[in-house]
């Protein structure tokens, strides 16, 4: 839009009559843009409700899962001798260990090397001649040092199989060659060309080792009785089926291999802090507090809401409600503290609302350490409920139920809230092009305006001139 200059002649306020005019015709374009202002928070209330029920989502979806029941626990007696971690496919029971020998790598080395940065000048080598060590050939080349020597041997070493490479380093002037695993078996080299190994003391006249630092040697223990015999100390799992071991050190232990209750009570931990953090945020949008005689109620930014009322009964319900359907005294039968009764509610494993608040809480932590230890296989169909043929899932659980509504609510594309989102979204659009038509019209309209003023103004300003001229005339007659 242009400058205006109006009321010249008139001296008419157009700028304020036009601004007037325009304030009047812009309510409609501020009605819609506080519609979409409105829109804008009620698409974020969703989105954090979204992120919300797909951390519940989550924390279901693992108390729903095979994993989480079936994954185990290893307890060492002694961990400064064996470690152990157990795969799902373990089965509870106590094993006893006794370490009687570690597998050691077998190290051995030259004798000191009086002339290390020339070997051939030295009289240890001469061009040209060979050596190997397990399978790989040395050459030594003019010039050669104990340095660029260990150096050939550790990239020869690359190409050796994982379970025979040797390593070399340079320590107080020896060549050093060091097994790159455990075991007994010896390192294997000898001279090809010359004698270079005998010369610095690797081998000795009968071309055996000369220097054995540290045999190489086997783990040695048992396992219940039985006699075992390893290459190696650690991640053995082809002793005790479903366990790896690691042995630390000489000594007798017991392992104890029970499930993961530890792993399940941490879920449950988490699914209860997940649901609050929900429940708590739908409470906040769905709320409405009534003020005084002269204060209005304040609402929260989903009140009233079908989807939110729908979503805050549902949790409720689904978190207290009985799965008596599926679960009774022959398949869910528990006792505690000389008590019986049936696993068919979390209240029954001690978890439970606090007070009026649609709030989960463990309200009675012993009671939930007792059925994790002595009721485990009930607390697990607790969660995860019954398997239906027909609908080819299990059912009737806490967690299983749950899932598959927090799931449709907060499926990123499908779910209740997306779909919520997506209409909010397209509402939005339409408000924000209805706007931009708006404000065009109102451009136009503007101009229309000021051309209407300013053609007034040019009409009063030639009636001016020609009473002007009418006066003079009349007055040059006189």
């Amino acid at each position: 839009m242009g400058i205006h200059v109006g009321g010249l002649s008139s001296g008419t306020d157009y700028a304020g009559m036009i601004e007037q005019l325009m304030a009047a015709r812009r309510i409609p374009i501020d009605t819609l843009d506080n519609k979409r202002i409105e829109l804008d928070y009620d698409m974020g209330a969703w989105s954090q409700l979204n992120t919300l029920a797909s951390s519940l989502t989550s924390s279901l979806d693992t108390l729903r899962g095979f994993d989480l029941w079936r994954s185990m626990s290893s307890e060492s007696s002694v961990e400064s001798v064996v470690t152990a971690s157990a795969a799902t496919a373990s089965a509870e029971q106590q094993y006893s260990l006794v370490v009687s020998n570690l597998a050691k790598a077998q190290s051995i080395s030259s004798d000191i090397v009086d002339t290390p940065t020339d070997l051939i000048g030295g009289g240890y080598a001469s061009e040209g001649d060979v050596f190997e060590i397990e399978g790989e050939e040395i050459t030594i080349e003019a010039g050669e040092t104990l340095t660029s020597l260990r150096t050939k041997i550790n990239s020869a070493a690359l190409e050796m199989p994982d379970e025979t490479r040797v390593q070399a380093s340079i320590v107080n002037n020896h060549l050093v060659l060091t097994r790159a695993n455990t075991g007994a078996d010896s390192i294997s080299l000898s001279d090809t060309t010359g004698t270079v190994l005998q010369n610095i003391g690797i081998l000795d006249a009968s071309a055996a080792i000369k220097n054995e630092n540290v045999a190489g040697e086997n783990a040695e223990f048992t396992v219940n009785g039985i006699s075992v015999v390893r290459t190696s100390n650690d991640k053995l799992t082809d002793v005790i089926e479903g366990l790896t071991l690691n042995l630390k050190g000489v000594g007798a232990s017991t392992l104890d291999i029970h499930a993961d209750r530890e792993a399940v009570k941490l879920a449950i931990s988490e699914f209860v802090e997940n649901y609050n953090a929900l429940a708590a945020v739908v409470d906040d949008y769905s709320s409405v507090e009534l003020g005084g005689s002269s204060e209005l109620a304040v609402k929260g930014e989903l009140y009233g809401d079908s989807l939110l009322s729908s979503i805050r009964l549902d949790l409720r319900r689904m978190a207290t409600g009985s799965k008596s359907a599926a679960l009774d005294e022959t398949n869910a039968a528990y006792s505690y503290n000389g008590e019986t009764g049936i696993m068919d509610n979390l209240s029954d494993i001690g978890i439970w609302t606090s007070g009026e608040t649609n709030q989960l809480s463990i309200v009675d932590s012993s009671r939930l350490d007792d059925m994790l230890e002595y009721e485990f296989s009930n607390m697990e169909q607790l969660f995860k409920g019954v398997y239906d043929e027909e609908a080819v899932a299990y059912t009737n659980g806490v967690a299983s139920d749950m899932y598959r509504y927090a799931d449709k609510i907060s499926a990123s594309l499908t779910g209740d809230i997306a779909e919520r989102i997506e209409s909010m979204t397209e509402k939005y659009d339409d408000y924000s092009a209805e706007m931009t038509e708006l404000e065009a019209a109102l451009e136009d309209y503007e101009q229309t305006l000021w051309d209407q003023f300013t053609a007034m103004e040019d009409a009063l300003a030639n009636m001016e001139y020609q009473m002007s001229y009418i006066e003079s005339m009349f007055s040059s007659g006189s």
